[in-house]
């Protein structure tokens, strides 16, 4: 029966990795030393959506004071220029909850993210209808890999969580570092199954990219911790 189950549940998408950000998509790190791709996952969504108006990042004291503060020059390579950016710094994380609810809204913004623990259901709704009036995407980071476990509910219309690949092989030195890659695991969607990619920054669009050689796949397999966990849900 579980077999059957995962079957039916990870057939393969067409649409593949899904490239526009819905209104609000949630992203989590699957283990603490994936912050920063987690980070940089949600920015470079964010970033990939249309027009040039600025994007914000919300951020509050404990957030900066486990994680550090970003490096603008940094986030350029994930296709977020400085010069676009706004940073706003609340004390509490309601605070920086209302300040992304408020640039979204406003229309001045094309998108923005915000760390926040585990907002409550109505707040997450209340940053969905922000962003669709003003036009905009909002991205809630998670800093635990909770998200989309269960538990917790969410207006995210996506649920992501994200861990760090070894790099891609330097075509010119086989010693150097090459392309920095991730596994995005979208473990909650309301456009389709479960599924999950292994994605690569692309150094001429500065946006991110299916691996080469799987491209044809990027669905989760029974083996994956999405498989797991629905493995579990449906025993």
């Amino acid at each position: 029966m579980t077999a059957r189950l995962l079957q039916r549940s990870y057939v393969p998408d067409p649409a593949l990795y899904p490239a526009p950000c819905e209104p609000l998509e949630e992203v989590a790190a699957a283990e603490p030393g994936d912050a920063a791709a987690a980070f940089a996952f949600g920015l470079a969504r964010l970033a990939r959506g249309p027009g040039t108006r600025p994007l914000a990042i919300v951020t509050t004291p404990a957030w900066l004071g486990e994680r550090g503060r970003p490096f603008g020059r940094g986030l350029e390579r994930w296709g977020v220029a400085p010069e676009r950016l706004i940073w706003v710094r609340a004390e509490k994380e309601a605070q920086a909850l209302w300040a992304l609810e408020e640039a979204l809204k406003s229309g001045a913004v094309a998108g923005g993210l915000v760390c926040a623990e585990r907002p409550a259901f109505v707040t997450t709704r209340r940053l969905e209808f922000a962003a669709r009036a003003g036009r905009a995407a909002g991205i809630i980071l998670r800093p635990s890999a909770r998200v989309g476990d269960g538990g917790d509910l969410s207006a995210a219309r996506r649920r992501w969580r994200i861990a760090v690949r070894g790099s891609g092989l330097d075509p010119y030195d086989a010693a150097a570092p090459g392309t920095p890659r991730l596994h995005a695991a979208l473990t909650r969607r309301r456009d389709g199954p479960p599924a999950a990619w292994d994605l690569e920054l692309d150094d001429e669009t500065h946006g991110l990219r299916v691996v080469a050689g799987l491209a044809d796949h990027g669905v989760a397999t029974a083996g994956s911790d999405i498989g797991r966990g629905a493995a579990a849900r449906a025993a």
